[in-house]
């Protein structure tokens, strides 16, 4: 039988990523729905930012909870993992993430929502935005994609 410490560590690490996995599918869907609604009626789009804000933070709640989960992983271990070039790379990873998420994904979601309830919105610069908000989320998919990989294959 496994060391109790250590099935609850796997439990919480398998529920942070499932929710980061389903932060990220809900992320991806009501951001397409979200730019639709730009191009189609601006003034309506403003009413799915609040959405496009938490479903982020469902995001970085599974990478936190994956992070402590991971502690106690490794604390049930005996840190026999500590140093690998795998968990080095995925809390490289992890940070990065992290940073991404708040400095770049959060600054150009507030441009964006200024853009939105401006009175007079200005749409290149929200295709601009757009653009920028892309190469930000193809970042952020390929850093949890990596994670979620080192999660799942090495242990």
């Amino acid at each position: 039988m496994k060391d109790p410490e250590q099935s609850i560590g796997l439990l919480f690490h398998m529920f942070g990523i499932i929710m980061i996995a389903r932060g990220f599918l809900g992320a991806f869907i009501v951001e397409q729905r979200f730019w639709k609604q730009v191009n189609s009626d601006i003034s309506k789009s403003g009413a799915i930012l609040p959405i496009m804000k938490t479903l982020p933070l469902i995001i970085q709640v599974g990478l936190l909870i994956q992070v402590i989960s991971g502690v106690v992983l490794l604390h049930a271990r005996n840190w026999q993992y500590w140093g690998e070039n795998w968990l080095s790379i995925k809390l490289i990873f992890v940070a990065l993430a992290f940073a991404n998420g708040i400095l770049v994904g959060k600054r150009l979601g507030g441009k964006i929502g200024a853009q939105v309830f401006s009175p007079s919105p200005d749409k290149a610069a929200l295709v601009v935005l757009k653009g920028k908000m892309k190469t930000c989320n193809f970042i952020q998919t390929v850093l949890i994609l990596g994670i979620l990989t080192l999660a799942t294959v090495f242990r």
